[in-house]
């Protein structure tokens, strides 16, 4: 499964410390999501990252997101992939609730927490390059791939861990196991 690891939209502490020890553990795709920045200081942003992890590194605003079915469902250009959110309610952003799932729990079997949307979720995300955002952790892993998700993007579960680097750790090895 693709794990991308999007950057928080405001700077934060460490975060540079962070992101290379993300990419020392062997983070693949990292979206840089700082829409408050200019092009120089992302520039610089940039720069306080190894050259060796620059082709790891995508601006986030250059992929499609959606947000509900519909929008999915119109859309018709091609992409290598896209994102669908939020899955699950957010953990970066209190409040934003899922569209998709219901709000009992976060460890349910494949064949619930998600309403009357699920058979639709899953017929709209079939044979598409679909990644999985909103609320993803360790936890949902499986629930994720299970759905037809190619791939998950985190957020949250990393930035807003005291964690961070063993999160990244832990969710690295679930994705893993889904190719086996």
């Amino acid at each position: 499964m693709k794990l991308i690891v999007i950057s928080p939209p405001t700077l934060v502490p460490n975060e540079h410390e962070i992101l290379n020890a993300l990419f020392e553990e062997g983070l693949e795709n990292f979206h840089l999501h700082k829409p408050d920045l200019g092009k120089e200081e992302t520039k610089e942003f940039i720069q306080k990252i190894p050259f060796k992890h620059h082709n790891k590194i995508v601006l986030h605003a250059d992929f499609p997101k959606f947000h509900s079915l519909q929008e999915l469902a119109e859309h018709k250009e091609k992409y290598d992939y896209a994102f669908l959110s939020p899955i699950f309610d957010s953990i970066s952003k209190p409040g934003y609730k899922s569209k998709f799932s219901n709000r009992s729990g976060t460890s349910l079997p494949v064949n619930q927490g998600f309403s009357q949307t699920k058979p639709e979720l899953i017929a709209a995300i079939k044979g598409r390059n679909i990644i999985a955002l909103g609320g993803v952790d360790e936890n949902k892993i499986e629930l994720t791939k299970k759905i037809g998700f190619i791939g998950v993007a985190v957020l949250g579960a990393i930035w807003n861990s005291k964690d961070p680097v063993g999160n990244f750790k832990k969710i690295k090895i679930k994705c893993q196991k889904q190719d086996l």
